[in-house]
């Protein structure tokens, strides 16, 4: 270090190329890494095993990368310029794939985890300055690399109710296997167990046995079963909270009145006399402060 001070050409190359460094570091976090969202959790041997491979054989490496067509993740039109890898994407890559191997299921090959949790449990989620998460790091990497190559595939169904498309449903595919160097021949007789397993449960249940076909169905049929009940619960939620901001924003007596407006659409008459003033009016007061708590902010945002 002291020839490099002592010679002013070697120290000006010194810190340029430091400064060419600092500059490809954009990112907020450079070598993002998988992290069990439950680190105590043993999961079965074949997952264990998958996750390993993914881990140990750097997928975003594979030669197949600088080979292979790749494809718009909606159109599914070939794509002519293929876009290249950079250092912060492939180590993105390598962090998602070990991500879907640890959550795979074995049978029906979906990833139970959606983009948010992919992103955090990978270190690539990052926040605006209102404290607001985005997931764009991740979802690049998801449709513009790995689905583009066909590594998975992602169902996307739109919700006429909110404008929008639910969480992506993502399968992996025979190429995932190539990329991690997993033995695919491997995973298919692990499958074929398993499914003779949950379809064992099935007969014992006094149910019918189910195909490869029908599991994934039944699989693809849940996750937007669950998606939409959350974002209903969601709307519901939101609806509370407006009216709950609706009635703090009155002054007290009027708010009383507004809450006992509800309770007489809520209640027959016959009910509501049968409450008496001493009831009803517990019942008010317990909602309307009810109504203040949850129109209040949260702890450490006010």
């Amino acid at each position: 270090m002291q020839g490099v001070v002592d010679n002013p050409s070697l120290f000006i190359l010194s810190k340029a190329k430091s400064q060419t460094f600092k500059a490809r570091c954009y990112v907020k976090n450079p070598y993002p890494c998988y992290c069990p969202p439950k680190e105590n959790v043993k999961p079965p041997r074949i997952i264990y095993a998958i996750r390993q491979a993914a881990r140990q054989n750097a997928p975003s490496k594979h030669p197949i990368w600088r080979s292979a067509s790749r494809y718009h993740a909606i159109t599914h039109k070939i794509l002519g310029n293929h876009r290249a890898i950079n250092a912060h994407r492939a180590r993105a890559i390598d962090a998602i794939m070990e991500c879907f191997a640890a959550h795979v299921n074995i049978v029906t090959g979906k990833v139970y985890m959606s983009l948010a949790q992919i992103s955090n449990a990978c270190g690539l989620t990052t926040y605006n300055t209102e404290g607001k998460p985005c997931y764009s790091r991740t979802s690049r990497a998801i449709n513009e690399h790995l689905e583009a190559l066909g590594v998975v595939l992602c169902d996307r169904v739109w919700d006429n109710t909110t404008g929008s498309y639910i969480p992506n449903i993502i399968w992996v595919t025979q190429l995932f296997f190539v990329l991690i160097g997993y033995e695919y021949g491997k995973y298919l007789a692990a499958q074929r167990q398993q499914l003779s397993w949950e379809n064992q449960k099935l007969r014992e249940a006094g149910e019918d046995p189910i195909t490869l076909t029908e599991a994934r169905r039944r699989a693809k049929t849940e996750h937007i079963r669950r998606a939409f009940d959350f974002r209903t619960q969601k709307l519901a939620r939101n609806k509370q909270h407006r009216r709950a901001r609706k009635i703090t924003a009155m002054d007290e007596r009027k708010a009383r009145g507004n809450i006992l407006q509800d309770l007489v659409k809520l209640y027959r008459k016959e009910e509501l006399r049968a409450m008496g003033y001493v009831e009803l009016n517990r019942i008010i007061t317990q909602r309307y402060y009810a109504m203040r708590k949850l129109a209040a902010p949260p702890p450490g945002t006010g």
